[in-house]
């Protein structure tokens, strides 16, 4: 009896095995940090670290394919034994994806607008949703607002409050969509924006986007603001930021927990807007 148990044991461990791997530029070989690693069989994704590297804790097969996108890169697919036969993935930089130009008409009337919650709040509602554990933060959580569009804009800067702030380091990656059926549809800024969260960094944080050349275009009624985890360092097990949130009708918040799950969107706002240069 004992010894059909071990081998039932022996079993289970051989077919549950950690897959690791690296991501580097097929060029410069340089790691290729924050890119989306994908099993579509179990619904699951991850992130490499900053070092290129990572680790796949799943009950994972050789036969099963891995998706691999990564921001400037060509996407690649890969299946776990062909990994197993080398760790190391080089992917292939595509040329700067240039956006649409847009030129503001030479006699337009320019203007000044915030999309968002300008206001911190009162604390009276506390948004406790952003909590990560550090053995599955590296999902995609990504949560953010959705805002009325006022005419053609162009992005000046991001504005984020922050009520409270248990986490040693945060890295968020700074995402802007179109809107369709009420949800993020697809990215609008053609170049990566991160977005560092310090140990006990509170109150409003400031990021320039001038010089990103990122437009709203007059004919996009709502869009999405939205950071993504893609990095964090931990004390403990758990990290939190806290917002002060509130019931809201308008600049309503959009999360969602994992690369794999759908937007959800809430009956209430966070302190985040962007300040824009509107033409008209």
């Amino acid at each position: 009896m004992k010894k059909l148990l071990f081998l039932l044991l022996i079993t289970v461990v051989a077919k549950a095995q950690n897959i690791q791997g690296t991501l580097i530029n097929s060029e410069t070989k340089e790691p290729i940090a924050y890119a989306t690693i994908k099993n579509e069989k179990l619904k699951k994704s991850i992130l490499s670290k900053s070092d290129g590297k990572f680790i796949f804790n799943e009950d994972i097969k050789d036969d099963d394919i891995l998706e691999i996108e990564a921001w400037g890169f060509e996407s690649k697919e890969i299946s776990v034994s062909d990994l197993k036969k080398g760790e190391t993935i080089s992917l292939v930089e595509i040329p700067d994806l240039l956006p649409e130009m847009i030129i503001p008409p030479a006699n337009a009337k320019i203007s000044y607008k915030n999309y968002g919650r300008t206001n911190e709040g009162s604390g009276f509602v506390t948004g406790e949703s952003q909590n990560y554990k550090k053995e599955d933060y590296d999902k995609g959580a990504e949560f953010g607002i959705i805002v009325s569009n006022k005419g053609l804009s162009e992005l000046q800067s991001f504005h984020l409050h922050i009520g409270s702030n248990d986490s040693k380091k945060l890295i968020y990656r700074l995402q802007f969509y179109d809107v369709k059926n009420g949800k993020p549809n697809n990215r609008i800024n053609h170049e990566e924006i991160l977005l560092s969260i310090n140990n006990k960094d509170t109150g409003w944080l400031v990021l320039d986007l001038t010089g990103k050349n990122i437009f709203i275009d007059s004919d996009t009624s709502k869009f999405a603001i939205t950071l993504k985890l893609v990095d964090a360092e931990f004390d403990s097990e758990y990290s939190f930021i806290r917002f002060n949130s509130g019931f809201a009708t308008k600049n309503q918040i959009v999360v969602k927990d994992s690369e794999y799950e759908h937007w959800i969107k809430m009956p209430l706002s966070l302190p985040m807007y962007v300040k824009a240069k509107v033409y008209k």
